[in-house]
């Protein structure tokens, strides 16, 4: 993304969940005030709780500098996109924030190259644009939704005035019509009762059913929850990998002829509050290459087994706390 951002001759649109002023932050903060300066139109919009961090003193360097800066801030909304576009004709999206953090987890971003097949990521930026207060016409007109032409691939627009569920029903769709198998990817796992049924159904199917979270995350409290829903699946008959290292990446991989990459937890968080985004494709090479990243995590993971990890009375009591919180974990 730096180095793109380095090549812009005309535009830079970034949205970003998490944007910390670190060493990682510095750098794209700097070249963000560089390419401001040379007189390339620079849109910032941050989440106002994921990169609370981001100081006036930070924003004020970037709009004396010529950028606009915005904030997304709703009670308990979120926009958790993590999204850059350059010039208009080349994007990136996945689940890979601005944080020394990310630079040491294993995370899936998605390069998109083309004015047509960006076009839609664009609208799509523009419409949080104008819910953040943005006033720059030139971006506010750019709210119509587009497709992706001819290309093989579609982007998943959630969370935003048409699309509250599009997630959900993405999931449901794919999972109910798998013929031989399904593997999820996410760090944080606390899936719903509408996700728990759907892959039930897949596995009475005689669909095989993989997930594949990191051992630990970065809040221990997630770790807990994880190994809760780990021990439900995989007496329901899937088979769950907990990685070595933390894994931040957000996937789908179905029949290994479909995949999906996004910002998207599976939690509440994502699927009824936050504005998400992600990409659905079935393109030969890209499936062959999540396949492939997927096989690589599995190699260096282990498989979970509930004979190992018996709950014991205090996980129970935990356990009937997850299920009054669910509806908004």
């Amino acid at each position: 993304m730096l180095a793109a951002i380095g090549t812009a001759r005309e535009s830079i649109y970034l949205e970003m969940y998490t944007f910390h002023h670190d060493t990682a932050g510095y750098n794209f903060l700097s070249e963000l005030e560089r390419k401001a300066r040379e007189g390339v139109r620079v849109v910032v919009i941050l989440d106002a709780f994921g990169s609370f961090g981001f100081t006036p003193i930070l924003v004020d360097r970037l709009k004396n500098a010529g950028a606009e800066v915005l904030f997304f801030s709703y009670w308990f909304r979120r926009t958790h996109r993590k999204i850059l576009i350059v010039d208009e004709t080349t994007a990136f999206l996945g689940g890979v924030n601005i944080s020394n953090y990310s630079v040491r987890w294993s995370d899936l971003q998605i390069r998109i190259t083309g004015k047509k097949v960006v076009r839609p990521i664009l609208h799509s930026f523009a419409r949080v644009y104008r819910l953040c207060g943005g006033k720059n016409p030139a971006l506010k007109g750019r709210n119509k939704p587009r497709l992706f032409g001819k290309a093989r691939l579609w982007f998943i627009e959630h969370g935003l005035a048409g699309k509250r569920f599009a997630l959900k029903r993405h999931y449901t769709e794919h999972i109910d019509n798998a013929a031989r198998s399904v593997t999820l990817v996410t760090p944080y796992f606390m899936p719903h009762h509408w996700l728990i049924a759907a892959v039930h159904r897949a596995i009475v199917r005689g669909v095989a059913i993989e997930v594949i979270v990191p051992r630990e995350t970065d809040y221990k409290t997630v770790d807990r929850i994880n190994h809760y829903y780990f021990d439900l699946f995989t007496k329901l008959g899937a088979k769950c990998y907990l990685a070595g290292e933390m894994n931040h990446a957000k996937a789908m991989l179905v029949d290994n002829e479909r995949g999906t990459v996004g910002s998207q937890n599976i939690d509440a968080q994502s699927f009824d509050w936050n504005v998400e985004s992600g990409v659905f494709f079935d393109d030969p090479q890209m499936v062959r290459d999540l396949g492939r990243i997927i096989e690589g995590w599995k190699k260096n993971a282990f498989l979970y087994d509930t004979k190992e990890h018996t709950p014991r009375w205090h996980d129970r009591i935990f356990a009937l706390l997850l299920r009054f919180f669910e509806p908004i974990l």
